[in-house]
């Protein structure tokens, strides 16, 4: 078996503590993965979203919202960052938000940083974005985050659905 055939991507950091997504800055920085700070934030739907945004130290941060898992809506977002001059897009929420942001980055040819609110999904170092489209769901192959944060406050507080 050649040599690539046996790689497994793995990501850069992993963060996993309370108070997490305070230190997302740093986390960008210090991996030399925005150097420039030059950074979009893709959130996900309703208020936990807006709290966890409020929460962030990224002053020059462009946020972007994920509405639905949609094939169209990860195409939508990776037009307007492949249009931008972002160095890397961390998206930020539950599943949906997490494969649709997975899949624009991997269309704009950026790195993705995974910032999971909950645990109730699998994908959140995964190299596939499941998404629906006209037909049902589909599951594509994209790079995988290259960093993965999960604040464990921001897991507490979230929805129990």
């Amino acid at each position: 078996m050649p040599l690539l055939a046996r790689l497994l991507p793995a990501p850069l950091a992993v963060d996993v503590r309370r108070g997490a997504i305070t230190s997302l800055g740093t986390l960008l920085a210090d991996r030399r993965i925005a150097t420039e700070g030059r950074v979009a934030v893709a959130l996900g739907p309703g208020q936990h979203g807006d709290g966890i945004a409020a929460r962030l130290d990224l002053d020059e941060a462009e946020v972007f919202r994920v509405d639905d898992a949609t094939v169209d809506s990860a195409v939508r977002l990776g037009k307007r960052l492949r249009a931008g001059p972002y160095e890397a897009v961390a998206g930020i929420g539950g599943g949906r938000t997490i494969d649709v942001t997975k899949f624009a980055a991997n269309m704009a040819g950026i790195p993705m940083v995974s910032v999971a609110t909950n645990l109730s999904h699998d994908g959140i170092a995964s190299p596939v974005s499941s998404l629906e489209h006209e037909s049902g769901k589909g599951s594509y192959g994209v790079v995988p985050p290259v960093a993965v944060v999960v604040d464990l406050d921001s897991v507490h507080a979230a929805p129990p659905r």
